[in-house]
């Protein structure tokens, strides 16, 4: 009998241990979150970062509305961290989730690396998501998924993605989601159908920096 005792007290233990190490692991922060935390800049200068990010966004809007045949835009890493940062929050916050707050990015060769501090009412912490975008053809986005996180713990999203599939449907976009690589992807059709709306042709993402070109068919073709 003792020993059945001791067998079952030190499963407990076992399972204890178990699960407050998935708790530890699930309250971690990854280490390009904290990085991009640490070296934000002063306010004053996160102010400038995310307005020249407005103006370089405003640029391709006004070259496709000028009907440009090609044009091509830079962001930097700071660029857009000082925007989430300083404007998604205070002048978009109806497009943020509940509960979302602290949105940060990192840029590195071909991968983006997205976290996010997330509360609800039983966990709180921040989940990463580290995902490859690339075109498949022009207008054809991929945004293929290498991982997903809270904290250090892999988590499964495809309800998530599914939720977000079909409010994007729901809006006029049309979205696939399967495999690429192995890895699940989301598959966006940018032109949703409609033909005179510009091309993306180039989408290339290199440390710290993201770039996008693209063209915009003449009124007169």
């Amino acid at each position: 009998m003792k020993r059945y005792l001791l067998f079952f007290f030190l499963m407990l233990l076992l399972l204890a241990g178990i699960s407050g190490g998935l708790y530890w692991s699930s309250a971690q922060i990854p280490d390009f979150y904290q990085e991009a935390l640490r070296e934000q800049a002063e306010p004053e200068v996160r102010q400038e970062e995310a307005k020249e990010f407005v103006q370089r966004s405003m640029r391709i809007v006004n070259d496709v509305r000028n009907h440009e045949p090609l044009w091509s835009q830079e962001f930097s890493e700071q660029q857009v961290n000082a925007w989430l940062a300083e404007e998604l929050h205070q002048k978009y916050d109806e497009w943020v989730p509940d509960g979302v707050s602290d949105p940060r990015i990192r840029f590195e060769k071909n991968q983006v690396e997205l976290g996010f501090h997330l509360t609800l009412p039983k966990w709180s912490g921040i989940i990463s998501l580290k995902f490859k975008p690339w075109l498949m053809k022009e207008n054809r986005l991929v945004l293929e998924l290498e991982q997903a996180r809270a904290g250090l713990v892999p988590i499964p999203i495809d309800e998530a993605i599914t939720e977000l599939i079909q409010e994007a449907r729901k809006e006029g976009w049309f979205i696939e989601w399967g495999q690429s690589n192995g890895n699940d992807a989301l598959i966006v059709y940018l032109d949703r159908r409609k033909p005179e709306l510009p091309e993306l042709t180039t989408l290339a993402v290199e440390t710290g920096v993201f770039r996008i070109a693209g063209k915009t068919e003449s009124e007169t073709q």
